[in-house]
Formats: C-alpha cells, structure tokens, sequence
C-alpha cells in the first residue's frame, strides 16, 4: 500500500512538473526546475525559493497542494487505521487468554470445593456411625 500511494504521489508530481512547464515557461524554464518545484509543493514543504507567479500555476499550484495534503491525510489514516486495529486483535487475544484463565481458576475452585465436600461428608458419616454405635 505504501509504495502504491509513493508511486501515485511521485507520478503526481511528475505531471505537475510536466504541466507546469507547459503553462508557466517563463517561471519555469526547465523541467528540473519544475519538478523541484512539485515536489515542494505535493509535498507541502514549500522552500519559496521557486513559486508561480501567473494567475494558472499558482491555480495549479494550489491543485498539488490540496492533492498534497490528501495523500499525507490519507497515508496518516491508513497507518492510524493498521496501528488501532493492531492493538484491538492483540487486545482481544489478551482478554481470550485472560477469560480462559480466570474459567480455569473458576473450575479449578469448584474442584476444589467439591472434594472439601466430600471429605466432610466422609467425617460426617465417620462421625455418625460411631454414635450410632
């Protein structure tokens, strides 16, 4: 997934470079410059040391900022997402465990009350049979 949304966001950049150079040739003269500038501006670090000053790049430079901000707002979410969901399985695996621990426990008292039971029926009827005597 992370090398799809890096790809996606470097062909992006490409084409805003590619576009740029196009439409903008006085500010951008060479596509290196372009893409320099793209790839601030996709990626919203933005140094100034190259910006737009006709009315379309800085139309198109806001396009790459917003598209910008989307792909670093999604990959966030994504992440966020596998992390959160990480933790719930491991979670829900701790308290399976914790339940099968605690059932046992459960079980392993009512055993325990059982045969304290049954050694107290045993000196019951001890007890009875000597008076019975």
């Amino acid at each position: 997934m992370t090398i799809g949304l890096a790809v996606t966001f470097l062909g992006l950049a490409a084409l805003g470079a590619i576009v740029m150079r196009i439409v903008d040739e006085h500010d951008f003269p060479t596509l290196g410059l372009a893409a320099w500038w793209s790839l601030q501006t996709v990626t919203t670090v933005g140094y100034g040391d190259v910006v737009p000053t006709t009315h379309v790049g800085r139309i198109i430079g806001g396009l790459e900022l917003v598209i910008g901000i989307s792909f670093i707002t999604f990959l966030t979410a994504g992440v966020t997402s596998i992390v959160i969901q990480r933790a719930q399985e491991q979670a829900q695996k701790s308290e399976g465990a914790e339940r099968e621990r605690d059932v046992q426990t459960i079980i392993d008292a009512l055993t325990e009350t059982r045969r304290a039971i049954a050694d107290l029926d045993k000196r019951l009827d001890n007890i009875e049979s000597r008076f019975a005597s």
